[in-house]
């Protein structure tokens, strides 16, 4: 009895040690945040880094641009990770494939392309019924405007909580530049104390030049908050399923669309 009694306290001990180590790593999942830097030079020389780091800097990623080359290491404990793209080769491959396209579209034949422009609009025509009724359903309405606060929360929560821009742009035409302008002022960001942007309306080409700083953290809790508002709002997870059976529908339109024509 002794011994089952000893078993039974050893398991006891090891169960209540797993849980301990179980709620210890959600605590730190939901409240050790992640921490970044953004740093952009936009002028004469052009580079750009970005470094983030989590749980005591054990987890951290730092990627560089400059030169038309990203490299970038990822350091999980222990482990390092380096990957790096050259964008000199991807722009010339990139080339390529479009000079590739432009041949075959100038050997595609006009009745092939008139005849999906119509396919098209038959499809528009089709789901538009369908995309106004999800539209102007009250309750479908109400899931929209909690998406889009969320979404607002998640881009405030994502965004840097110290930032500052120093940068001059044009678009290369002066009432352009203006409606530009226009737009951007009505972010409350660009009342921050530490943003100039100053819009350059004398100017024939388009360009952008400029620093950017910000560093920003991001708490767990917060994501896995929107998260979960989402998931338990009735009318969200009905938008959902709205959504789900018109993509099907969709699908099922295409491939009967296909079969006719085949």
């Amino acid at each position: 009895m002794q011994i089952v009694l000893s078993i039974l306290q050893f398991l006891g001990w090891v169960l209540l040690a797993a849980v301990v180590v179980v709620v210890f790593a959600l605590l730190i999942l939901l409240f050790c945040p992640v921490r970044y830097l953004v740093d952009i030079h936009w002028l004469e020389e052009q580079w750009a880094k970005f470094r983030a780091h989590w749980f005591f800097h054990l987890i951290r990623a730092k990627v560089s641009y400059g030169d038309d080359l990203i490299y970038g290491e990822i350091h999980i404990f222990w482990k390092k990770i380096t990957f790096s793209f050259d964008l000199t080769e991807k722009k010339e491959e990139e080339e390529s494939e479009k000079e590739d396209k432009q041949k075959e579209t100038k050997e595609a034949s006009d009745v092939g392309i008139i005849s999906k422009i119509k396919g098209m609009i038959e499809r528009i025509k089709a789901a538009y019924p369908k995309v106004k009724k999800i539209l102007t359903d009250e309750k479908n309405k109400e899931a929209i405007v909690h998406l889009k606060d969320e979404i607002l929360y998640f881009l405030k929560v994502l965004l840097p909580k110290k930032s500052k821009v120093d940068a001059v742009f044009s678009t290369g035409s002066p009432d352009t530049t203006g409606q530009l302008f226009g737009v951007l002022a009505c972010f409350p960001a660009m009342y921050h104390k530490d943003w100039k942007l100053i819009p350059d309306f004398e100017s024939d080409d388009m360009y952008f030049k400029g620093t950017f700083w910000g560093k920003g953290r991001i708490y767990g809790y917060e994501i896995v908050g929107i998260i979960l508002r989402i998931i338990f709002d009735k009318n969200c997870r009905r938008l959902y399923t709205i959504i789900n059976r018109f993509i099907k529908w969709l699908k099922k339109s295409d491939n009967t669309e296909g079969n006719v024509n085949g």
